[in-house]
């Protein structure tokens, strides 16, 4: 009997602990899940369009828009350098003053034009246009258009030459000198070379000329499009350069104390020019060479301003007096008359300046 009871309260038993367990499982299945927390969304981060190097834009390459040398790119606001160009206008066809690696903002501090500001390394005078190279005369009011010319103006060289008759062998001015080889009972003879003409009263006269020979002037307009670089001596001023990451703002900064854009450079103050200055101009090497020789060999130089829509070569004839007579129909004098012109002006020379001691 006792163990029909024990069979009995076990079968109760595992009846009641099935039973919790469905209760248990219904309820599992009709409570919700709890709701998950929401992640806080951030604010979306304001930007602003920066110019920024497309490419890697290597010491004193001009940069150019054209060539997609850089770009419009959205930059974070707050990670801006504290200056920056915010149109590709702004820096079109300047130089750049340091090597600018792909992918960094083009900050003022890393352009500059032509001639303008001191580099990272080495003089901002060597900032110019590949395949040129820098070479300075020196002019005159007259010979330099009135100090019209600025930098960047382009100017053909016009160069007056005398030539002067020599001895092909000697290489010295005519008429040359002798020295007579008599015979053993004759008289040596010296003296200028000259000539034998009959005078008009019939009488033989040996002829020699009166003082120096005046020699023949040219003109020929030689060096074309040279570009005018600078008048006057140079002198670099002190710059200072901005220093920024390629991407999260500034590592260090010169050039302000909040992000701004650059502003237009203010116009420069006349200058007052002496009667003489050096005139210091970009050519092509050869042209560099050519300026040299007549330079050294006395020639009087003068520049003449081009138009700005004009770049191409230019195909003179060179002048002389013969030309002049020809060209303008001087018939007052006969073509053939053995006439020369007078001497020039002398050539110009830089003043020397004298380094006055500090009081």
């Amino acid at each position: 009997m006792r163990t029909n009871r024990t069979v009995v309260l076990i079968i109760v038993l595992l009846l009641l602990a099935v039973a919790a367990g469905g209760y248990l499982w219904m309820r599992s299945r009709s409570t919700p899940a709890p709701a998950s927390e929401a992640t806080p969304t951030e604010p979306p981060q304001e930007m602003v369009d920066i110019v920024v190097a497309a490419q890697n834009i290597p010491r004193g390459e001009r940069v150019s828009v054209e060539n997609l040398a850089v770009v419009l790119q959205p930059w974070p606001k707050d990670a801006l350098p504290l200056e920056y160009f915010s149109a590709l206008e702004q820096v079109d066809q300047k130089f750049a003053r340091m090597d600018i690696p792909r992918g960094m903002p083009v900050v003022p501090g890393m352009l500059g034009e032509p001639g303008g500001m001191l580099s990272v390394e080495g003089s901002a005078a060597a900032l110019f246009e590949s395949g040129r190279v820098a070479y300075t005369i020196p002019m005159d009011t007259q010979g330099a258009v009135g100090w019209a010319p600025m930098p960047g103006d382009r100017v053909h060289i016009l160069a007056a030459i005398q030539l002067l008759s020599v001895d092909p062998e000697f290489q010295s001015p005519l008429p040359n000198k002798f020295t007579s080889l008599p015979a053993a009972e004759e008289q040596q003879l010296g003296g200028d070379y000259g000539r034998f003409e009959a005078l008009p009263n019939g009488q033989d006269a040996f002829i020699y000329q009166s003082g120096p020979s005046i020699p023949n002037l040219v003109v020929q307009m030689t060096v074309q499009n040279a570009i005018v670089w600078r008048i006057g001596t140079w002198s670099e001023p002190a710059a200072q350069v901005t220093a920024v990451t390629a991407q999260g703002g500034q590592t260090s900064g010169l050039l302000g104390t909040a992000p701004q854009e650059a502003e237009a450079t203010p116009m420069a103050t006349p200058i007052m020019r002496g009667d003489i200055e050096p005139v210091t101009l970009l050519v092509y090497p050869q042209d560099a060479l050519v300026l040299k020789y007549l330079l050294e060999m006395g020639a009087d130089l003068d520049l003449v301003l081009c138009s700005a829509a004009d770049s191409g070569p230019v195909i003179t004839e060179p002048v002389w007096l013969r030309y002049v007579l020809d060209k303008y129909q001087i018939s007052d004098q006969p073509s053939d008359l053995p006439v020369a012109a007078t001497p020039m002006r002398t050539p110009l020379a830089l003043p020397t300046v004298v380094a006055t001691p500090e009081q």
